[in-house]
């Protein structure tokens, strides 16, 4: 009997040493190297935002839409259109981004490749591409 109460006591102590570390985050190759296939790429990024998830993902699309408009030397017009929809009390949002880019009379389009939410500190990586 002491030696059954001896193996359990022993293995309540070896399975509360062992703590399981948490893995490393994982990022997408794309934030270090937003280029595709010749395609110029840009990656913007927002942290969290006080005026909640909408406007964090607007401002990530916004600094990846200037990063773009650097490096193609392009003036960009742009719009974001935000809808929001209330019914008691749930709460939907979506997000359009409407953008061109001009330079030389040659018209540049980029549409979003890839989103990517760090699951650490909840911020937003938005990945655009030039069509």
């Amino acid at each position: 009997m002491k030696y059954i109460i001896s193996f359990f006591i022993l293995f309540f102590l070896s399975a509360c040493q062992s703590k399981q570390t948490p893995l490393p985050v994982q990022e997408p190759q794309w934030i270090n190297a937003p280029m595709k296939e010749g395609k110029i790429g840009a990656v913007g990024s927002a942290k969290v935002h006080f005026k909640g998830k909408t406007a964090q993902r607007k401002l990530a699309i916004s600094r990846a839409l200037d990063e773009l408009a650097q490096q193609s030397g392009v003036s960009v017009k742009s719009a974001i259109v935000t809808q929001e929809r209330r019914q008691g009390q749930q709460t939907k949002a979506s997000v359009d981004l409407y953008s061109v880019q001009n330079t030389a009379n040659e018209t540049i389009k980029a549409h979003i490749q890839a989103v990517w939410v760090n699951p650490k500190t909840d911020e937003i990586f938005v990945w655009l591409l030039a069509d």
